[in-house]
C-alpha cells in the first residue's frame, strides 16, 4: 500500500508529471460532461412545499418528510425526546379500511399495503421516509398523516417505543466509529445538535409521558414540515400533502441557535474505552455549509481523504473494510467533517500522522490542474454513488434546498463541484482542516477503564 502522503504531496506539490499513468492526461475542459439528474421543481403547498424530481424510471417512488423536531430542540436533560416521538408515531394505531376495528400499528400498515416508512433523527430535523409503488404514495402519506396528527402517546405505546430505542442505543454504544463520531459531536457543538440522535440510557429513561407529548406540542407545527419527492410522482401526492400539514397545528415555530465552539489551535484529544479489538481514531473538523462558496471545495477534500489509503482497491469498501474514511456532515449547524482511521486495518498512529501531513501539505500549494481533475471526478463518482438510492436522493434534495441551494439542489451541488478550482481546495485546506479534535476508541485495558 502507497503512502497516503506520498501520494498527495506528489500531487499537491509537483506538476502533471507526478502522476504518471494513473491519471488519465486531459485538461479539465476535455472532461467528460457531468451526470445530471432530472430537475427538481418546488411545488406551494400552501404552508409547507413540495421539491419533486421526476424520475420516470424509477419502479417506485419515495417522499421525505421533514419535522424542524430535532436534535437542537433538545436539551440535555430531554435528549431522546425528538426519538422517542417518532417511534411513538411509527407505533401509532391507524386504520387501513377507515374502519373501527381493524386498526394495525403505522408501520406495520404502511407494509400491508405494500409500502415501507422510515424515520432518521439528526441535528437539524427528524425526516420520515415513505416508499412505494407511485400509485400508491398519496395513501400511504395519507396513513402517515393520520398518526402524525395524533399520536400515541399513552404510557403502553411510549414504554414499547423507549424499549426499541433502547436496544438501538446499545448497538451503537459497541460501534466504536459511531462511538467516535459522537465524541467529536459532543465536543464540537454547544447546542442539542451534539447529543446522541436516540438519546442514552438513562435520559431514556427518565423521560415520562407528559415529556414526549411536550416536546411533540412544542415542535410538530405546519410550518416546521417540508417534504421532498423522487420518482413517477402521482399527481395526488400534493393533495394528500397538504391535507396531512393541515391536520398539525398552526403556529410559529421558534428557532434555535446554530453555534458551535470554535476549535483550538492546540489540539483536542478525548479519549474513550469499549470493548473492540484495535483503536479507532476520528478527527473532527469544521466545515462550510452547503450554500457556501466552499461547498464544492469541500466535497473535494471528502473523497480525496476518504480515499487516500484504499487507491490500490478494486472494489468499493464498506467502511469497517476501509482503512481511512471521511464523512462531511451538514445534517447539523454548522457543518463538520469526520475522518476516520480504522486500527483493525492500519496502524492508526501511523495513518493519524500522514493524515495531518496530507491536511498541512494541501493548504501549503494548490494541486496541478490534472490531480485536481482526477480528484473531482472521484468526488462526482462518490456524490452520485450516495444518492442512487431513492432515500438518499429525497434526503439530499431536501436538506440542501432547505440549507440555500435552490430547489435543483443535488444538480446544484454538482455544479458548484465542477466550478471548483485548485485555489479554492488550497484555500479551503487552510481554512479548515488545520485544526481539529481527535476522537481515540481504544480497547478495555481492565474492568474498570
Amino acid at each position: 500500500m502507497k503512502s497516503a502522503f506520498a501520494i498527495v504531496a506528489a500531487l499537491a506539490l509537483s506538476g502533471p508529471a507526478a502522476v504518471g499513468a494513473a491519471v488519465p492526461a486531459q485538461s479539465a475542459a476535455a472532461a467528460e460532461p457531468l451526470p445530471r439528474y432530472p430537475q427538481a421543481i418546488a411545488t406551494d403547498l400552501g404552508v409547507t412545499k413540495l421539491i419533486g424530481e421526476t424520475d420516470a424510471d424509477a419502479p417506485v417512488s419515495g417522499v421525505q418528510i421533514f419535522v424542524a423536531a430535532g436534535l437542537d430542540r433538545e436539551s440535555p436533560s430531554n435528549n431522546g425526546a425528538a426519538a422517542l416521538v417518532a417511534e411513538s408515531i411509527l407505533r401509532t394505531p391507524v386504520s387501513v379500511s377507515g374502519k373501527s376495528g381493524d386498526e394495525l400499528p403505522l408501520r406495520d400498515a404502511v407494509e400491508s399495503v405494500g409500502g415501507s416508512l422510515t424515520y432518521t433523527v439528526d441535528g437539524r430535523s427528524v425526516h420520515y421516509y415513505l416508499e412505494g409503488r407511485s400509485e400508491n404514495l398519496a395513501s400511504l402519506v395519507t396513513l402517515f398523516g393520520k398518526a402524525l396528527a395524533a399520536p400515541d402517546f399513552s404510557a403502553e405505546n411510549v414504554a414499547a417505543a423507549r424499549t426499541s430505542l433502547l436496544a438501538h442505543v446499545a448497538e451503537f454504544e459497541s460501534n466504536a466509529l459511531s462511538v467516535g463520531i459522537q465524541m467529536f459531536r459532543r465536543s464540537y457543538y454547544t447546542t442539542g445538535a451534539g447529543a446522541p440522535a436516540l438519546g442514552t440510557a438513562s435520559t431514556l429513561t427518565s423521560l415520562s409521558t407528559s415529556d414526549v407529548a411536550a416536546f411533540y406540542r412544542a415542535n410538530y407545527k405546519r410550518a416546521a414540515v417540508s417534504s421532498s419527492a423522487v420518482g413517477r410522482l402521482a399527481p395526488q401526492l400534493g393533495d394528500a400533502l397538504r391535507g396531512m400539514v393541515a391536520a398539525l397545528p398552526d403556529g410559529p415555530v421558534s428557532a434555535v441557535p446554530e453555534t458551535a465552539r470554535t476549535i483550538p489551535g492546540q489540539a483536542t484529544r478525548i479519549i474513550a474505552h469499549r470493548d473492540v479489538s484495535a483503536p479507532w481514531v476520528v478527527v473532527g473538523f469544521a466545515a462550510p455549509a452547503p450554500n457556501s462558496r466552499d461547498f464544492g471545495a469541500m466535497l473535494v477534500l471528502e473523497s480525496l481523504l476518504s480515499d487516500a489509503f484504499e487507491r490500490e482497491s478494486a472494489t468499493t469498501l464498506g467502511f469497517v473494510e476501509r482503512s481511512v474514511g471521511a464523512f462531511y456532515l451538514y445534517d447539523s449547524s454548522p457543518a463538520s467533517l469526520v475522518v476516520y482511521v480504522n486500527g483493525t486495518q492500519i496502524d492508526p498512529t501511523q495513518a493519524l500522522r500522514e493524515l495531518l501531513l496530507v491536511s498541512r501539505t494541501l493548504s501549503l500549494k494548490p494541486l496541478s490542474a490534472t490531480a485536481l481533475r482526477h480528484f473531482k471526478t472521484a468526488a462526482e463518482g462518490q456524490f452520485v454513488t450516495d444518492s442512487v438510492d431513492l432515500s438518499d436522493r429525497s434526503y439530499l434534495l431536501g436538506t440542501f434546498a432547505s440549507q440555500g441551494l435552490g430547489p435543483d439542489s443535488i444538480n446544484a451541488a454538482l455544479t458548484a463541484l465542477e466550478a471548483t478550482t485548485p485555489a479554492d481546495v488550497q484555500r479551503v485546506a487552510k481554512s479548515y482542516l488545520q485544526r481539529y479534535i481527535v476522537a481515540l476508541v481504544l480497547p478495555r485495558q481492565t474492568e474498570g477503564d
